[in-house]
């Protein structure tokens, strides 16, 4: 709470014939995250993808997703989803009758939510991943 984050990733296609995908998931439990993204396409036969999701955990949190498509020459295909929003009571609620306690429920959500697929990570990073993702599950509740 309190804090603001303003973070962005930037593609330029400067050589024909390229693909680039972006993805960006951020999560407030209190504070400002503005998400930027920009692809912006210089040559021909490119290809982007831009994805920007953010959630907000607790009242008082503010998430801004600000995706940027620019293309400079004919034949690209530049596409982008942004969204961002609350976990539904009703997926935490459905969790809980099956067992879940609250945290564990919000803290499994919010596991799927930040899971991109990453392959190839370094066991000792993907496991300061996971106690991150554990530990804003239980900061949710």
């Amino acid at each position: 709470p309190g804090s603001e984050l303003d973070l962005g990733s930037r593609v330029l296609f400067n050589a024909p014939n390229t693909k680039a995908e972006l993805i960006s998931r951020t999560i407030t439990t209190g504070g400002k995250v503005i998400a930027r993204g920009e692809m912006v396409a210089n040559e021909p036969h490119c290809k982007g993808h831009l994805e920007c999701h953010g959630l907000v955990l607790k009242d008082g949190g503010t998430q801004l997703a600000i995706p940027v498509l620019e293309a400079n020459v004919a034949d690209v295909e530049l596409t982008h989803e942004a969204a961002v929003g609350r976990i539904a009571r009703e997926q935490v609620e459905y969790l809980m009758a099956r067992g879940l306690s609250e945290e564990d429920a919000v803290g499994m959500i919010v596991r799927g939510f930040l899971d991109v697929g990453i392959t190839g990570l370094p066991e000792e990073l993907a496991k300061d991943i996971d106690d991150t993702i554990a530990k804003i599950g239980k900061d949710a509740v």
